[in-house]
Parts: C-alpha cells; sequence; structure tokens
C-alpha cells in the first residue's frame, strides 16, 4: 500500500475507539448509572429498611455478642437456615442493628436469602424481610451481571476489559501530536483545562475529551476491579482455607461438638482474647468467628479452635477499592462522578459521530 494511501495511526486509534465505544458504550453506560447509584447504598438502604435499620434506642448498653447471636438463631426456624451473624455496623448492610443474613426454599426450589436485624440492647426482632424484595438487591444484580447470573457477570467481565482498551485508544487520540520543537507557553493548560465556548457540538467535544482524560485513572482502576469481581475466580474467590496456629489457646481439653453459632461464638472470642466482635459465618463443618484481632475457625464437631491465615482477603480489597477507591468518602465521590461520566461519554461520543456523518 503506498504511504499516501496507507492509514495513519492515530485513524487506526480513532476507529478502534469508535467501534469500541458503539460495541459496548451502551452497556458501559448502563453499568455506570447502576454504579453511581450504589454509591448511595448507605442512604438508600436506611430509607428502604426503615424501622428495621436502627435499634430503638441506639445508646443502651448492648448484650453480649453470644447472646446477640443467640437472639438472631431464634429466627432461623424451620425450613429457614441461618448463614451469618454481623455485628452492629460491621455487616455489608449499613444498619445500626444487628445484621442476620439467612435462607429458606423459594418457590423455584432453590434457596433465597433473608435479611433479619435484631436490638442489639433487648435481642428484640426489628424485622425480617427477603432480600430479592428490595430494590437495592435487583439494582445489585442488574450492576454485577444485568440480571443474567454467570451468563451475564461473564459478558459484564467482558466489558470491563473492552473498556480498559477503550480508555487507552482515547488517552492516545487526546494526547498532543507534534506541535513544535517546544510547546507554546500556555499549551498544556489549554489542553487539560480547555475552553467550552462555541457551538454546542464542539462543547460535547471537548466535554468527551476532558472529562476522558481527568477520569482516566480512576475508570481504569474501576475497569479492572470490575472485572475481577464479576469473575472471582480470578482472584480466587476470596476463600482462604484455614490453617492451625499454635499461639491460639483451645479452650477446654475435652473434644466437645458445638451446638449453634452462639457457643462457635465464646469459643472464638476466648481464642482470640482482646478482638472485638465483627460477625460468625457459617462454613462448612463449622464457624468462621471474625474479631479485630484476627479471624478463627470453630469445627463444630469437636470444638478445636483454628487461626484463619494472615494477609488481605483480596475479594474484600477488590470491593473496597472498587467502591470507593481505598480512600473513604472522598473516593466515594471520585466513583460516583466517574459512573455518571460513562453515559455522558456514550452520549456525547455518539453526538460526535452522528454529526461527522451527517456531514
Amino acid at each position: 500500500m503506498s504511504r499516501s494511501v496507507r492509514p495513519s495511526w492515530r485513524r487506526i486509534w480513532l476507529r478502534l475507539h469508535l467501534w469500541l465505544g458503539l460495541t459496548i458504550g451502551l452497556v458501559a453506560a448502563l453499568l455506570g448509572l447502576t454504579g453511581a447509584a450504589l454509591v448511595l447504598k448507605e442512604p438508600w438502604l436506611r430509607l428502604e429498611l426503615g424501622a428495621m435499620a436502627d435499634p430503638a434506642d441506639p445508646a443502651a448498653m448492648p448484650l453480649a455478642p453470644d447472646l446477640q447471636v443467640k437472639a438472631a438463631e431464634a429466627i432461623a426456624t424451620a425450613p429457614r437456615r441461618l448463614v451469618s451473624v454481623a455485628a452492629p455496623g460491621s455487616g455489608p448492610m449499613p444498619v445500626a442493628a444487628v445484621l442476620a443474613l439467612l435462607t429458606e426454599p423459594a418457590d423455584n426450589g432453590g434457596p433465597r436469602f433473608v435479611v433479619g436485624t435484631i436490638d442489639p440492647a433487648t435481642g428484640a426482632v426489628l424485622g425480617i424481610r427477603p432480600f430479592d424484595d428490595l430494590a437495592f438487591a435487583r439494582l445489585l444484580d442488574l450492576h454485577r451481571a444485568l440480571l443474567g447470573g454467570r451468563t451475564g457477570a461473564g459478558l459484564v467481565a467482558a466489558v470491563g476489559m473492552v473498556l480498559c482498551l477503550s480508555l487507552v485508544s482515547g488517552a492516545y487520540l487526546w494526547w498532543p501530536g507534534r506541535v513544535g520543537d517546544r510547546p507554546r507557553p500556555g499549551f498544556w493548560r489549554r489542553r487539560l483545562l480547555p475552553s467550552f465556548r462555541g457551538p454546542w457540538h464542539r462543547q460535547a467535544r471537548v466535554m468527551h475529551a476532558t472529562a476522558g482524560i481527568w477520569l482516566l485513572l480512576p475508570l481504569a482502576v474501576l475497569a479492572v476491579t470490575g472485572t475481577l469481581l464479576a469473575r472471582p475466580d480470578l482472584i480466587g474467590g476470596g476463600r482462604r482455607a484455614p490453617l492451625p496456629v499454635a499461639a491460639l489457646p483451645v479452650p477446654g481439653g475435652s473434644c466437645e461438638a458445638v451446638p449453634d453459632a452462639a457457643a462457635a461464638v465464646r469459643l472464638g472470642l476466648q481464642a482470640a482474647d482482646s478482638g472485638r466482635f465483627l460477625g460468625v459465618m457459617m462454613a462448612g463443618p463449622g464457624w468462621v468467628v471474625t474479631t479485630t484481632a484476627g479471624t478463627v475457625m470453630v469445627d463444630a464437631g469437636c470444638g478445636s479452635v483454628r487461626g484463619m491465615p494472615g494477609g488481605p482477603d483480596l475479594h474484600a480489597v477488590m470491593n473496597g477499592v472498587h467502591g470507593r477507591l481505598m480512600l473513604g468518602w472522598p473516593g466515594q465521590v471520585v466513583v460516583f462522578l466517574a459512573g455518571l461520566a460513562l453515559p455522558g461519554f456514550y452520549v456525547t461520543g455518539l453526538v460526535t459521530w452522528l454529526r461527522r456523518r451527517r456531514r
């Protein structure tokens, strides 16, 4: 191909960026909108849960952790089965009450999750609701798997990988070409803070490029972590096998079965010594008790206590990075803006492309 006909690298990247946007742009915009909405999960869930979220007297002295778990077990009557119990403020839902997660048979024959809240001071049940009945649960499923189960989760992972490539191509197109041996004074300021004067279609094009370069890094982080969360098998699913730890004292000298989660919590807190109780979860043949001092596994058949291996839980780390960039509320603000930017990129990019086709 002659040099005059051969397409330039910039034209190749432009076509790649265009077709990536046309291919995944709409799905990425949907994921961005739902992700921005999920950033507001705390006020949303508190509004949706109502009286279930708060105890009657938040200042009252709480019960011992095992008694709180005992109260949660009281609502796990057949056919419900207790899965986990979280201390106030320590669970996946922002409530000031003890949070219990249970399963029960669904109409289709499979299990469905149920959430219950318990007053930490009195042990009274504040409310019980099927998790799937919450609008928040449907939004979460839409964001994680497009309401499509494993197939939808695989599609979300694919969109995340393609979005990374789209960000790379957009950064290449934004980067200026040759402007002489030395840029003119104020060149980079005009590139990073351009003027939005002119007709609306020029403003849309400038906004597309400027917002993309300012949000390039957080969008790339969200795309990578979103891909890993949609495909947890790539990071081992966040599960870690328990390992014996000789430094942990084993309560009692005889082998006695652990009858329930409350007894497992008592043993786990004795083994963890000074740690504050965070939660307990059923795991295979026993219970995993989490405290601020560490995590232990209590065998249900013998009552033996084993320490869980140290080091970060990769799945929890990915969740923290994806939700707030591990930066607290400032990170949440950036994630919210990045989520809203994705539908903005789709609209402004589509407008620019359609106008050029018309011309």
